[in-house]
């Protein structure tokens, strides 16, 4: 498979399917029904609240960090990467964004996105949902997302198209870095059973967590958040 192509469906799959948390991530909404794919996305499960906070009109909801993921390719070793934070309120509300960030977010710990109903995402887009109670899951389909890291502290604000304020949120930031099995290997490092991560149907790419940092690349990336 063309690597042009590798990459563009690893980033559809890889936002349509986000991982859903083992303990332990777009006014008034002006979406449509955010949509509930089979793949689950629509039914991610939120984090326990925590430390991250969010404030929004509809109020208040929490959850232990906000995540920063870095999934590798083998060749070339190009990282997806994405920030997400997926937050629930008392009242069992929830609130999410998924945003793509490219390689320069790492040096300037800033990046802006542009709002997309869509789950599809790349580099300058973002998804930001919510539901309250037992209602549906309800994207916003235009506004810009907002994000700064200083040390491992994330903050970051939504806004509507017409510049006001939507939500802003807070807290902790923690990395999480998957990579080919055979990396593990060189880092002479006891690796995972393999699992299946989104690709293309044809393509067979497999990823493992590197839970414990040991590879180069996935040591730099935690090193640029401390």
């Amino acid at each position: 498979m063309r690597y042009g192509a590798l990459v563009a469906a690893l980033l559809l799959g890889a936002c349509a399917k986000p991982r859903e948390d083992p303990t332990v991530s777009r006014g008034a909404l002006k979406g449509a029904p955010a949509a509930a794919s089979s793949s689950g996305d629509g039914s991610e499960r939120p984090q326990p609240r925590g430390a991250a906070t969010v404030r929004t009109d509809q109020g208040t909801y929490s959850a232990p960090a906000m995540r920063f993921i870095a999934d590798f390719l083998e060749e070339p070793a190009v990282p997806l990467l994405r920030v997400a934070l997926s937050a629930q309120s008392e009242d069992g509300g929830t609130w999410r964004f998924r945003m793509a960030v490219d390689e320069k977010f790492v040096k300037s710990k800033h990046a802006t996105a542009r709002l997309s109903p869509q789950a599809a995402l790349g580099p300058g887009l973002a998804v930001v949902d919510s539901q309250q109670g037992t209602g549906p899951s309800m994207a916003m389909d235009e506004g810009t997302l907002e994000l700064t890291v200083t040390g491992n502290q994330a903050r970051g604000e939504v806004r509507t198209k017409d510049g006001r304020v939507h939500a802003t949120f807070e807290g902790p930031l923690t990395v999480e870095c998957t990579v080919p099995p055979a990396w593990l290997g060189k880092a002479n490092a006891p690796a995972p059973a393999p699992a299946p991560v989104p690709s293309s149907p044809n393509d067979g790419t497999v990823r493992v967590p590197d839970e414990a940092l040991v590879t180069p690349q996935c040591r730099s990336m935690a090193d640029a958040f401390r």
